[in-house]
């Protein structure tokens, strides 16, 4: 039998029931292919927007970074004072600084003040054209003091 032959075979009642059912059945396919995924979407992105947002900031952040060092002034290369001077005048309390050769120092500290780490830097950075080569700074239960491994090189 073809469709339209048992749709016409039905008594009125019985196509108002059918087609009744099949606009339901229609509503619910509607609501569980379309709308529940796309509500879902909607909850997880609304849920992410907060880290992304704090992302862009810190990524702004950073780049206001990035230009302020790329403005300061390249450290001058002939720096003729000794790197053995840099661990002589320590002001770093509780660290211990070595020359490891004419180009590079040491810095190892188990206990120093980040301030005073991050002013020192700056200071050998200006005075002897130093840089960081490699660090690995940890932060110490007690606000503001770190544990501090460093080598320093002249370029």
């Amino acid at each position: 039998m073809r469709a339209p032959d048992f749709w016409s075979a039905r008594s009125p009642g019985e196509r108002r029931i059918a087609a009744v059912a099949l606009g339901v059945l229609a509503a619910i396919l509607v609501v569980t292919l379309v709308w529940l995924p796309l509500e879902r979407l909607r909850a997880r992105a609304a849920a992410e927007l907060p880290a992304l947002r704090a992302s862009i900031a810190t990524l702004e952040r950073q780049a206001a970074e990035v230009k302020r060092l790329r403005a300061m002034p390249a450290a001058s290369n002939a720096s003729s004072a000794p790197l053995g001077s840099v661990a002589g005048t320590n002001p770093l309390a509780g660290a211990q600084v070595a020359a490891l050769d004419d180009k590079r120092v040491r810095v190892a500290g188990p206990d120093v003040s980040f301030g005073a780490l991050l002013d020192w830097l700056a200071a050998v950075q200006a005075s002897h054209g130093l840089r960081v080569d490699s660090a690995r700074i940890d932060a110490l239960p007690t606000a503001g003091r770190v544990r501090a491994e460093l080598t320093l090189s002249r370029s």
